[in-house]
């Protein structure tokens, strides 16, 4: 039997053999395209599915310290001679130069007078005057300013100027060694306090537009971490504090990286030529979280080794490995743990514990909720009810979900096995959604 082609032109023929051939190829491809887009779209949104929990402090924080006031009883004629030293001393600047050197004692002064006097903010600005002059007259890295500067940082913290705060952490830390240098009691306890603050701003920040902070950060504490813990020089007590603040940057990071770069690279379905290549400093935070969790463990275990029956090291590795839900490991060293220390264990806590010092709480209109639940014995949060919250069910709905995303480290009976327990707690809302 002869084909419909048989009766064709031979030209015709070719061509007909040709369109058949081009329209197979392209079949081929667009079926070979759609697979992997939707390979593509079902492995991205499984890899959204599978996030760790959100570490506390992010959403929520509950409400336990003390909260800073400056409720101070005040003499009025205190005040009011304070009111005229300061007018004197404008009128010897005016006398003098504004940047004669003896004029940074007498700011100095007013200032320490004014925070005794329970006026934070007139303190602050008195402080920035008196570090300006000195630092002019002085030198930007002497050793002169870092008693005053202390002060001047205790006063930002009371009024809760988070900018300033960051910038004089760091200018402190920056004078002290940067972290380069052998630790002293003095240089690490500058050191993290600036690394708490800018950990504690980092929780409740958008990264979308700090990433390169982020990653410079990050490198320059696991540089901090690395001489610490590791080779000759190595120091045992200042090693075990400072990988308790790298572990809780990388709870932030292993928490935040993915969704933050997956929603900024987006898969389109039916336009792959025209993606966005991953910025490098994308790629590089991603390349952290995704071995976050084994690097995590194994600083943790090189600390140990340096430091070994350090009970706190102990539970921070294990805490780690909790929260990821390598449950194995985490238990038996919860059991152990709870059998030499059982209060560690007497209610659950919400995780990361005790990597960081958290400031007191601010006075100062924020949403909080306080709230029935039940934590089970693999950490998670269960029955939530209401008890009361600022602003009725509005805050309470949007707490309530950063609650339930949180995990905690399970309490322990007196046989050191994990107990569900309810627990009453109020929490506060660090930044809305």
């Amino acid at each position: 039997m002869r084909s419909a082609q048989d009766f064709l032109p031979a030209h015709l023929r070719a061509f007909f053999t040709c369109d058949v051939l081009r329209y197979i190829v392209f079949m081929r491809k667009f079926s070979t395209l759609t697979v992997f887009t939707i390979f593509s779209f079902c492995f991205s949104a499984g890899v959204q599915a599978v996030l760790v929990p959100q570490p506390v402090g992010m959403f929520v924080l509950p409400i336990e310290g003390q909260i800073l006031d400056d409720d101070v009883v005040v003499d009025s004629d205190a005040l009011l001679d304070h009111e005229r030293r300061v007018r004197d001393v404008l009128a010897s600047q005016t006398d003098l130069g504004a940047y004669h050197p003896a004029l940074a004692e007498r700011w100095l002064l007013l200032a320490h007078e004014a925070m005794r006097l329970g006026q934070s903010e007139s303190a602050a600005n008195l402080f920035q005057q008196g570090l300006h002059n000195l630092r002019l007259n002085s030198g930007l890295t002497t050793d002169s300013q870092i008693d005053a500067l202390t002060d001047w940082i205790t006063v930002l913290r009371r009024i809760g100027d988070s900018k300033a705060l960051s910038q004089q952490l760091s200018y402190r830390y920056r004078i002290t060694g940067l972290g380069a240098e052998a630790w002293t009691d003095e240089s690490l306890k500058y050191a993290l306090e600036y690394y708490d603050h800018e950990l504690s701003a980092l929780a409740v920040a958008q990264w979308y537009a700090i990433g390169r902070e982020v990653l410079n950060f990050a490198e320059h504490l696991e540089d901090v971490v690395h001489r610490a813990c590791r080779g000759g020089i190595a120091d045992a007590s200042a090693c075990s504090v400072l990988v308790k603040r790298r572990l809780q940057l990388l709870y932030l990071i292993s928490f935040t990286v993915e969704p933050y770069v997956e929603d900024r690279q987006a898969l389109p379905v039916y336009k792959p030529r025209v993606l966005q290549e991953r910025s490098v400093t994308d790629e590089q935070l991603a390349n952290m979280e995704r071995g976050a969790f084994l690097t995590g463990v194994r600083m943790m275990k090189e600390a140990i080794e340096l430091n070994p029956g350090n009970d706190e090291l102990e539970l921070a590795l294990a805490d780690w490995r909790w929260f990821y839900g390598r449950s194995g490991d985490a238990v038996s060293t919860y059991e152990r743990l709870a059998e030499k220390t059982p209060e560690l264990f007497a209610e659950p806590v919400e995780l990361p514990n005790g990597l960081i010092s958290v400031s007191p709480l601010l006075a100062s209109e924020v949403a909080q909720a306080t709230f029935s639940f039940e934590v089970t014995t693999r950490g998670r949060v269960r029955e939530i009810s209401e008890i009361s919250s600022t602003n009725g069910a509005r805050d309470a709905i949007r707490i309530k979900k950063g609650l339930r995303e949180l995990r905690f480290r399970p309490a322990m009976d007196d046989s050191a096995e994990r107990v569900k327990v309810t627990v009453t707690k109020t929490y506060r809302e660090t930044r809305s959604r």
